[in-house]
């Protein structure tokens, strides 16, 4: 009777949760607007309950897609009343060459409840346009873009794609996946994993409760975690390889037949040493590979750390 039970209530979750998904999917928009924005424009995006996802075109005008729906979940498919509307301001605007999707609630509250809205931005712009996002209930994609971005979300992921510039990226409580970009990376997560695929620059990841993950990177990379491990393929290297953590595996995966000055820490230390000067032993190798040359440090408190080369 208990199997029975609790298949039934797995029936219902998934059923609920498919018919969430589709209301999400046939949302229709509570306003659309439309501006002749150019290039080298900038974009500021604020909303305090909902997703944000902006994407780059090669048209000199921005759409914007304003999405509404109560919070609380029993009423998610129904209108938002106008008391509730009321309760908020809505910030849609174009002043020079700046763009504003601005929701906030008049009055801050600090307690979950049922008098509050999720408002979520779909938004494309030029590809040149600057951005600045923040959101501190939903998560955030941008992509197709070039210029600086700041980003910054409390309680969801952040995913980036194709983009060529300058990123500060922030969330609190999420992930962060980075596919084709080429800049000044700064990604910081308190609560989840870090992907970097395809990225070449001025790379930095830290996090503290997640592993990260480096996929065909190129240029001065600095990761770090306090709660998982790191895995690093690195295609070319820059002015330096930092690879940190403090409770999981590091590894490493570099340009073989280059010149390096090794400094590798963990419970246990593997690598190959060809034409080595310096001191090797189980859980420490310090010391230059072919001359010496890109500082590599790798370490880990709690795993093994390993030093791989590509022929």
């Amino acid at each position: 009777m208990k199997k029975f039970a609790l298949t039934f209530l797995l029936l219902i979750t998934l059923l609920f949760g498919a018919l969430l998904s589709f209301a999400q999917d046939e949302q229709k928009p509570y306003l659309v607007k439309e501006f002749n924005l150019g290039s080298n424009g900038k974009l500021i995006t604020k909303t305090s309950g909902g997703s944000i996802k902006v994407t780059g075109t090669k048209s000199d005008m921005a759409k914007i897609t304003m999405y509404i729906r109560p919070s609380n979940w029993r009423n998610r498919n129904d209108a938002p009343s106008k008391e509730l509307l009321a309760k908020y301001t809505f910030d849609i605007r174009k002043e020079g060459n700046t763009l504003y999707a601005v929701a906030e609630r008049k009055e801050k509250s600090w307690i979950w409840d049922d008098e509050s809205l999720s408002v979520s931005f779909e938004i494309e712009v030029p590809q040149q346009t600057t951005t600045n996002l923040h959101t501190s209930g939903g998560s955030i994609s941008l992509g197709n873009v070039t210029g600086t971005q700041e980003v910054k979300t409390s309680g969801g992921s952040l995913t980036f794609k194709n983009i060529k510039g300058k990123i500060v990226a922030h969330t609190s409580g999420g992930s962060i996946r980075v596919n084709q970009y080429n800049g000044n990376l700064d990604a910081h997560t308190s609560g989840g994993s870090i992907n970097l695929d395809e990225a070449t620059g001025i790379l930095k990841a830290h996090t503290s409760g997640g592993s990260i993950h480096l996929k065909s990177v190129s240029g001065d990379i600095e990761a770090h975690t306090s709660g998982g491990s790191i895995h690093a393929d690195v295609e070319r290297l820059g002015k330096f390889l930092t690879l940190t953590t403090s409770g999981g595996s590091v590894h490493a995966t570099v340009p073989g037949g280059k010149g390096l000055d090794l400094d590798l820490a963990g419970n246990s230390v593997k690598t190959q040493l060809s034409n080595f000067t310096g001191s090797s032993e189980k859980n420490r190798v310090k010391g230059s590979i072919n001359g010496g040359g890109t500082p590599v440090k790798l370490s880990t408190s709690g795993g093994t750390t390993e030093l791989s080369y590509r022929m």
